[in-house]
């Protein structure tokens, strides 16, 4: 797995000839700030507090330019929305179905990427391990057995 630095990021994309908006360098901060798995409305949502006039249009289309320059990438996980990753490389991920709760997994699972398999050329692999986190079998134990639910 591989995180790419803020800063190689800004100068890569004023290399390429990108402006770089407030709107765009307050999103790039936002998704490279920890390893989270975002919606561009969760985004939006939590940058609107602190710029009032940000659109999720503005949200929509800096997250698809970030995926294009391969800064990030689209994760389709939930079939009800897309959630973008900002870190990159072939990695499993794990979602759980009673919360939705999406998680990096160490790399346990052997993921290889070749570039062709039997004449077909492969663009992308993703792994999607689907089950029920510690938290919510935590909660469902305690429900089980009559405990309070912290």
């Amino acid at each position: 797995m591989k995180k790419r630095d803020y800063k190689k990021i800004v100068q890569d994309l004023k290399e390429k000839g990108y402006t770089l908006s407030m709107a765009r360098i307050a999103i790039l901060r936002y998704v490279m700030k920890d390893n989270a798995h975002y919606t561009a409305e969760e985004i939006h949502q939590d940058l609107k507090r602190e710029y009032p006039t940000l659109s999720i249009a503005t949200v929509y289309n800096t997250l698809k330019l970030l995926s294009k320059e391969g800064f990030m990438q689209q994760i389709m996980i939930d079939p009800n929305k897309v959630i973008y990753d900002s870190t990159l490389g072939v990695h499993p991920h794990f979602y759980c179905k009673v919360c939705g709760k999406i998680e990096d997994i160490s790399s346990d699972l052997s993921v290889s990427v070749n570039r062709e398999i039997n004449g077909n050329r492969v663009d992308d692999v993703h792994v999607y391990v689907y089950g029920i986190c510690e938290d919510c079998l935590g909660r469902e134990k305690a429900e089980n057995k009559g405990l309070p639910i912290n």
